[in-house]
């Protein structure tokens, strides 16, 4: 398996941009994904309204996290026989 500083390595080489500049990007990145996750979890256990989650990641993001719920909910059902 390829270790992330080989991985960074690659990515500068491949597209000639400096590490730091990658580094910046990425924490974005990764911020901007830990905030998603964290607002779609927080609607789906109730505790911010389906509004509050579509003004904060938009909506996709919301309708996805929806149509999981219900396929994760269908396969428990289905698995315990509730179909």
């Amino acid at each position: 398996m390829v270790k992330t500083l080989e991985k960074l390595e690659f990515i500068a080489r491949q597209t000639q941009q400096d590490i730091s500049s990658l580094l910046g990007k990425a924490t974005e990145i990764g911020i901007e994904q830990l905030w998603m996750q964290t607002q779609l979890d927080l609607y789906l256990k109730g505790k911010i309204s389906r509004e509050e989650a579509m003004k904060a990641v938009g909506e996709k993001p919301v309708r996805i996290a929806e149509r999981q719920r219900e396929a994760a909910l269908e396969d428990v059902r289905w698995g315990l026989g509730y179909d």
